[in-house]
């Protein structure tokens, strides 16, 4: 290649890189004149117009700046609304027990268990969730089945879906879902001993959850 030709070539690419560098140097100011650097805090986020003489901002610059913090703002105020709205709200969830007694039997049909009864009045149990029967059951002999249910003894009537049944030596947890008459009733455990063993029917109480 001739010498011309080599000494054109290295010149025309000192020439491209210096005007690069030229670029790069304008585009470095350009920026620094435009936007400040992101000022952040524990309150807020924001973005800071030049404040230095040698650091002019032109008009529109300055309205750029103003929508983007008012956008900042935006942001902010929807972040902190949803985080307000993620806070635990207050459990007010109450329960209730009312004890009934202990007792047993050994009859083969339905029978009143002795004191193992009391009064309930729903009005002091304002928005209520569910009603429970409680009661443990066991026959030391192991002969038979014992059972229980809740007795409505001021309307005469079974209270609904509350009978309940187990067999075996161990006490045993059963519990049924039910529905108290509105107002003051009394009620009372009833039970029954399939075989005629003797069955106890302990710690029987009604367990009311409300809102």
């Amino acid at each position: 290649m001739p010498r011309t030709v080599k000494i054109g070539l290295v010149a025309s690419f000192l020439l491209l890189l210096t005007v690069n560098i030229v670029m790069l140097d304008l585009a470095v100011i350009f920026n620094r004149q435009v936007v400040r650097p992101v000022e952040m805090n524990a309150a807020s986020v924001r973005i800071a117009p030049p404040v230095s003489p040698t650091e002019a901002c032109s008009a529109s610059c300055a309205e750029k700046i103003d929508a983007l913090n008012r956008r900042i703002d935006s942001i902010s105020a929807v972040a902190t609304q949803q985080s307000t709205s993620l806070l635990p709200t207050k459990n007010t969830v109450k329960e209730y027990y009312i004890t009934l007694g202990s007792g047993s039997t050994k009859s083969s049909v339905w029978e009143d268990v002795a004191g193992v009864e009391a009064v309930i009045d729903t009005t002091n149990y304002p928005s209520i969730k569910s009603i429970l029967f409680e009661v443990f059951l066991n026959i030391p002999t192991a002969n038979g089945m014992v059972k229980a249910k809740l007795y409505n003894v001021t309307d005469k009537h079974d209270v609904w879906f509350s009978e309940v049944s187990s067999e075996g030596p161990i006490l045993t947890k059963k519990e049924a879902t039910i529905t108290l008459e509105p107002g003051a009733k009394l009620y009372r455990v009833m039970g029954l001993s399939t075989l005629k063993y003797d069955a106890n029917i302990q710690n029987a109480r009604i367990r009311i959850v409300t809102n």
